[in-house]
């Protein structure tokens, strides 16, 4: 029965993935990502229901439009199957085991799926952007407070530790609106400090801060040596970087330190 709800994980991981993709490419664009049903970006065909099967579908039709016949990007397969490994991977990182769930480790799950949503969508628009979603971040924000409520209530979590992170946020974040109504446009610098503060207030474990600051600088040079050009050098995507980072550091710090 295990293997069996293991196998359900990875295909709702993989429709995550799905839903993230279409995040990424709307989202930035004005689009609705709720409503508006899927279609191809080349011809503006709408999607059926046998083109929308997560991994299935981009197989199936050998990564080309059913209706244009126009190749598929590739990161669409590649998110529906790393979004199904991580969903995997976090329910043996974090101690759960079917049909026998703890409280607390659901809890957990639900928080990480929260986090990982938000950080996989400000890491697929920077890349494409340089620049982090307000929108996004927000909501990854509030997420992560209730979980941080959970705690303080079930758990005797530290709420006061939440609250200067909270803090120091809400100034960044009153500075960024400032600057951007007043100079119509938003620092990048501001932008990831406001990141920063996000990842770590939901990693809270110094072990897996200084992790995902390491990881960083590694996914940092490993992106700027393998796909940047040398006169692009300086538009690597550092929130690409810092979320992939803190994702890994939750996985792997769960399993290795946990």
């Amino acid at each position: 029965m295990e293997i069996i709800f293991c196998i359900m994980l990875f295909a709702m991981g993989a429709v995550f993935g799905s839903f993230l993709t279409l995040a990424v490419y709307r989202i930035p664009l004005g689009l609705d990502i709720t409503h508006e049903r899927s279609f191809c970006p080349n011809c503006n065909h709408r999607l059926e229901f046998m083109d929308l099967i997560p991994i299935v579908s981009y197989l199936f039709l050998r990564g080309k439009c059913r209706y244009c016949g126009k190749p598929v990007r590739i990161r669409y397969l590649l998110l529906e199957v790393i979004s199904g490994c991580v969903f995997l991977t976090a329910y043996f990182a974090f101690s759960l085991s079917f049909p026998f769930f703890k409280v607390p480790a659901v809890a957990f799950m639900i928080a990480f799926v929260m986090f990982y949503i938000t950080n996989a969508i400000l890491l697929g628009i920077d890349k494409e952007y340089r620049s982090m979603d307000r929108r996004v971040l927000l909501f990854g924000i509030l997420t992560n407070t209730l979980y941080m409520l959970y705690l303080y209530t079930f758990s005797s979590g530290n709420l006061y530790r939440y609250g200067i992170y909270l803090g120091m946020m809400l100034i960044v974040f009153c500075w960024d609106t400032w600057t951007l109504k007043k100079q119509k446009k938003s620092y990048y610098g501001t932008q990831m400090i406001m990141l920063l503060i996000y990842e770590i207030s939901f990693l809270d474990n110094l072990k897996m801060i200084l992790g995902m600051l390491i990881g960083s600088i590694l996914v940092y040079v490993f992106y700027q040596f393998c796909f940047m050009k040398r006169q692009d050098k300086k538009q690597v995507p550092i929130g690409f970087c810092i979320s992939i980072s803190a994702i890994l550091s939750v996985l792997i710090g769960n399993l290795v330190l946990f």
